[in-house]
């Protein structure tokens, strides 16, 4: 009797622990992955480039498309491409020499001084692909690809979503010196610096 008894209440405990993995498996809830795409129409992103702290230009580029996928409140993925198209200059009053200055960055604009492969070369790298990785206390991972080759850093930005959308802003700067830019050149005295001051306000939508 006593036997019985010990298996009967073995049997229960185990049917017991089976049970509550069930409801725990059932309660379980995935978590779904939401895609948030670019509103280029509301979107912007502005440069600034200097030769000494005295003097520089500004201007804007716009990106060409993006998304981002988020699971629950975390930014899992993200991707953009730039438009190198876009560059234009918004400090210089005279319209001349600002399409003068951005077909020197584009390469569209060709001199003695300015070859095609100065600057950007539009032509044959006609768009920058940015990779996000993860955004962590303030800080998003981003990966370049420009000219070929590719330019990781964290940068500093604030991240925002809601049922309607999500933003991407920050103002930081980026060192381009590791890619060998052909006229960016931080000792070259007249140079403008490798270090490009970037101010970005992404939107996206569902």
């Amino acid at each position: 009797m006593k036997k019985f008894g010990i298996l009967f209440l073995g049997a229960g405990a185990l049917s017991l622990a089976a049970c509550t993995a069930s409801v725990d498996e059932e309660t379980e809830v995935a978590v779904e992955s939401v895609t948030y795409s670019l509103d280029a129409e509301n979107s912007t992103l502005t440069w600034g480039a200097s030769i000494s702290p005295e003097y520089g230009h500004k201007g804007t580029i716009s990106f060409k498309s993006g998304s981002i996928t988020m699971e629950g409140d975390a930014l899992t993925a993200g991707s953009f491409v730039v438009d190198m198209a876009t560059i234009k200059n918004t400090d210089i009053e005279d319209e001349g020499k600002a399409s003068y200055l951005e077909g020197h960055l584009t390469g569209t604009i060709v001199d003695e001084d300015h070859p095609v492969d100065m600057f950007f070369n539009i032509e044959k790298f006609p768009t920058v692909d940015v990779k996000l990785g993860e955004y962590k206390d303030g800080s998003l991972s981003t990966t370049l690809t420009i000219l070929g080759s590719e330019l990781t850093q964290d940068v500093p930005v604030t991240f925002t979503s809601d049922e309607n959308g999500a933003s991407i802003k920050g103002t930081f700067s980026m060192d381009f010196a590791s890619l060998g830019i052909p006229g960016l050149d931080q000792h070259g005295e007249g140079s403008i610096s490798t270090t490009i001051e970037f101010d970005l306000n992404v939107m996206l939508t569902k």
